[in-house]
């Protein structure tokens, strides 16, 4: 409900990517314009749709520009700040006295910057005492929090900088299409193919990003468990196993390899459609460098079997010693531009900050 001062720039409204992007009034005040920051490390400037498109949304006729509180006979007329939040207050109030704390509760976002997030956790839980906080961030990443959290114990979106990407040997990309949903992280996989590195994406569809990668595997939709239990199969047949690695700092090993072994690659051509030649290739590709990586996002997550699914996938890194290592393991690509920090920074009702 502001426009920029004229001295100062605002981040783009839309989301927390922390894009480097800043909105600065235009020359003839009536708009705003983009102006990039070339310097901020993520993004070096580089914009996604909705920060090109965000001064529009500055000008826009629907856009308040003063508080609207609704009257007694129904109607929304201009009020003051002061008004405003104090009809806030209050009404928060009378529901706390009169049902408990826990009658009022508080919704964020993903959209939501670092400190937003932390602020709002912080206003539920010290000055309204609820414990009802949540974020929409708990469906999206759901089953990879819960998958993460089982093989982990610790609930993380990537637990590794996007600048970490180019510097690996090799990546699985499973249900994600960043060249279209976040062009600007695309660059981190371009550079990642201009090192030496090979990509592999994983997407019933020919994307935008699977016309990129070296190797695109082609799932039938909701088979994705399956394809992840045969690359395992594939990598202990042909000895591919880091048996150190395993026996020092896994546990559960018996199950996941009992599981992945019911899954011969004539069978997962079967359920998957995807051809015995490029699984065995698929594995290779994955396993010939030192270091690798795989990547998952809401295609195989949000699945009925979506835990278990990314649990497999986890499986194929912990398999092959690719986890607690540089450039290497795995991570989940978050739904919007803050996705993680929101619950990394309270907006989770069972998660503090950090």
């Amino acid at each position: 409900m502001h426009t920029p001062d004229a001295a100062t720039a605002t981040h783009c409204p839309y989301c927390a990517l922390q894009c480097g992007m800043n909105l600065r009034p235009a020359p003839d005040g009536a708009s705003a314009a983009v102006e990039e920051r070339t310097e901020f490390p993520v993004n070096r400037g580089a914009l996604c749709g909705k920060g090109r498109t965000a001064p529009a949304v500055l000008s826009s006729r629907v856009r308040l520009t003063e508080p609207l509180v609704r009257t007694r006979a129904g109607r929304l007329e201009p009020a003051t700040w002061e008004e405003a939040l104090d009809a806030v207050a209050e009404g928060l109030a009378r529901t706390r006295d009169a049902h408990g704390a826990d009658a009022v509760g508080v919704f964020g976002g993903g959209g939501l910057t670092n400190e937003k997030a932390y602020a709002l956790g912080k206003f539920a839980r010290i000055a309204l005492r609820t414990s009802q906080i949540d974020y929409n961030g708990r469906f999206c990443m759901s089953s990879a929090a819960a998958a993460h959290q089982r093989a982990f114990g610790l609930d993380r979106g990537l637990p590794f900088p996007l600048e970490d990407i180019p510097r690996t040997g090799c990546v699985i990309l499973v249900g994600s299409n960043p060249a279209e949903t976040m062009p600007p992280a695309l660059r981190y996989f371009t550079e990642l193919k201009a090192n030496g590195g090979t990509l592999i994406v994983v997407d019933p569809r020919r994307t935008r990003t699977a016309e990129q990668a070296d190797l695109h595997l082609a799932p039938r939709p909701g088979t994705d468990l399956a394809l992840a239990l045969g690359l395992l199969h594939l990598v202990v047949a042909e000895g591919r196993t880091d048996e150190a690695f395993i026996a020092e700092r896994t546990t559960g090993w018996e199950e996941a390899r009992a599981a992945a072994m019911a899954h011969w690659p004539e069978l997962v051509e079967r359920i998957t459609g995807v051809p015995v030649p490029k699984l065995r290739e698929a594995v290779s590709l994955f396993c010939a460098p030192s270091s690798a990586m795989v990547l998952t996002a809401r295609g195989p997550e949000q699945q009925s079997k979506g835990t278990d699914t990314v649990g497999a996938w986890i499986n194929l890194c912990l398999a092959t010693g690719r986890a607690g290592r540089p450039h290497s393991g795995y991570g989940c690509l978050t739904g919007q531009g803050n996705g993680q920090g929101g619950r990394e920074h309270g907006q989770k009702a069972d998660q503090l900050p950090g």
